[in-house]
């Protein structure tokens, strides 16, 4: 057995166990209404994950959607989703399940937040938009040169960012 795999991972039962009394109660007092908890990977389809899925799983996306309540999804980093791609992804999970895309790099890394980036957001909020109800946070992960030198630039981004797209909880 190679470390991390199984031969047969349709054997196993995934199901959390049941809350002890002491949590259920600790999160009974946490205020509002709604409290979730988003479990997932950053891919579902990455080659280390592929022991994951049982034999004969013909889409991993659907498969994976059935184990797990929600994705990173690493894939919208490293190219720009179409709006087409969103909604395919979209109809093949089940209603609660929540997506949690990263910006694409060519925003965060090759334009480095600078206002030329910003229609290149623009677009990919136009697409993330088709995700709906199962949109979740959006990541923003920062090139590994970012230095404090920058933070304005973070902010101004930020800024324009939340006021000019129509974000669907405003």
């Amino acid at each position: 057995m190679k470390f991390g795999q199984v031969a047969d991972p349709g054997g196993i039962n995934f199901k959390l166990p049941k809350d002890p009394a002491a949590t259920t109660e600790l999160l009974s007092k946490a205020k509002g209404k709604g409290f979730e908890v988003s479990v997932g990977c950053a891919k579902w389809n990455k080659t280390d994950l592929k022991g994951f899925y049982p034999k004969g799983v013909k889409d991993e996306l659907e498969y994976y959607a059935s184990q797990f309540n929600s994705i990173e999804l690493n894939a919208t980093f490293y190219n720009m989703p179409t709006p087409e791609q969103v909604t395919k992804w979209k109809e093949k999970t089940p209603k609660e399940f929540r997506f949690f895309p990263k910006l694409t790099n060519s925003i965060s890394h090759f334009k480095r937040l600078t206002p030329d980036s910003l229609p290149v957001a623009e677009t990919f909020c136009n697409a993330i938009a088709n995700f709906e109800e199962k949109l979740g946070m959006a990541f923003l992960q920062l090139h590994d040169k970012f230095s404090p030198k920058e933070f304005e630039k973070l902010t101004n981004f930020i800024e324009h960012f939340q006021k000019e797209f129509p974000w669907p909880w405003k």
